[in-house]
């Protein structure tokens, strides 16, 4: 019996607000029936949350069965080893590039899972992406190689002038860690660039290991750029990443400048706003952004798929129309910085195909780079 892949995420995120709203909160996650329990993990496991939903089980003692729990609990003992492995990489990578004046920032996970949680084994990651002066890029790239990372993999052909470098990778006691290279924060896609340059604060730092300190991007930054990619249609949109948004502005909104954001970031408040349809707004985040009421636009929390996903060979030129051009309002509000309470019109007729075309054009001129260069 295959179960709706819906009902899961609805428990999952469910599990998600009682962590946001602490301890003292009275709600339970609805318990599902017995027959809706298989397959869990699968879907924690795609949004990246199972350690989350494990620490929320057992803090709020949800029954679970025992067999589902068991998958959740190994899950979580795989990431807290892969993590460790990573950090420890991590480390080995940040004392070589000071040794060769080399500055890095540590960017979404590898920083949030130190910064926002309070155990680093609670946030998950496929890879490592730290972020360097584009000056830098190539040097740091072979600086890598020294330690035994490879490029396995090159870059798509559709990716030319990316804004990171090809993978780079290595064995670590059987697991492969994955570094991305990031001379920009911001893809091509989005409007606007985001370098090491171009941060408006001070990076803040974390402590990696026993002794080892680590810059991450400052919170206004750190905001701009969770919004930026969370919505971007390069990214597989998971409730790890809504999360992340919204439990960091809970988490600093007493140190966060949110009339700033107001004033020059506006795309951040608004996609705070369009995060709280799945994940509530917790204490007093409500007076700093103000939420819209009542119901949201359709589709929250579904967005566009990443166009290598989208524009695949064998399938039906009607479905890949539909999904590139009629993706979920709610996406399309918090992409496009559209306020959910305001009307989608203009961009479903302009804004939204112009965007589209541009992006199409962007990977055919790629393409056609690539052959030529290859060629020659």
């Amino acid at each position: 019996m295959t179960i709706p892949a819906h009902l899961h995420k609805q428990f999952l995120i469910d599990c998600l607000n009682l962590n946001l709203s602490g301890t003292a909160s009275t709600h339970r996650p609805p318990q599902p029936d017995d027959n809706q329990w298989p397959g869990l993990e699968a879907q924690a496991e795609y949004h990246s949350v199972a350690p989350l939903v494990y620490h929320t089980i057992q803090q709020h003692g949800i029954q679970v069965p025992r067999q589902q729990l068991q998958k959740i609990k190994a899950l979580v003992l795989r990431h807290r080893r892969a993590n460790a492995l990573r950090f420890s990489c991590l480390q080995e990578i940040e004392a070589l590039f000071a040794d060769n004046d080399i500055d890095l920032i540590a960017l979404k996970g590898a920083a949030l899972a130190h910064i926002l949680y309070d155990d680093p084994s609670l946030r998950p990651m496929n890879d490592m992406d730290l972020l360097i002066a584009p000056d830098k890029a190539l040097t740091a790239a072979n600086l890598l190689t020294q330690l035994g990372y490879t490029t396995p993999h090159g870059l798509h052909r559709f990716n030319h002038q990316p804004h990171h470098l090809p993978m780079l990778q290595k064995k670590v006691q059987g697991l492969t860690v994955t570094i991305e290279l990031h001379k920009d924060t911001m893809n091509r896609d989005s409007s606007g660039s985001m370098t090491i340059h171009d941060l408006t604060k001070k990076p803040q730092t974390f402590t990696c290991g026993r002794n080892v300190c680590i810059k991450a991007m400052g919170h206004t930054d750190m905001l701009r750029h969770l919004c930026r990619h969370s919505f971007s249609a390069s990214t597989e949109l998971r409730l790890i990443h809504l999360y992340d948004i919204m439990a960091y502005a809970a988490k600093f909104q007493d140190r966060i400048d949110w009339q700033k954001l107001h004033d020059q970031y506006p795309y951040v408040i608004n996609g705070i706003r369009c995060v709280h349809f799945i994940f509530p707004c917790p204490g007093g985040l409500s007076e700093k952004v103000h939420p819209p009421r009542g119901q949201g636009p359709k589709g929250c929390g579904e967005a566009i798929r990443p166009l290598s996903k989208i524009v695949k060979k064998g399938r039906p030129l009607s479905t890949i129309f539909k999904e590139l051009f009629l993706p979920s309002p709610w996406w399309k509000h918090a992409y496009y910085c559209i306020r959910p309470e305001d009307s989608l019109i203009k961009c479903d007729w302009i804004t939204h195909p112009a965007t589209v075309c541009r992006w199409l054009t962007l990977r055919a001129g790629s393409a056609m780079y690539s052959y030529f260069h290859s060629t020659q």
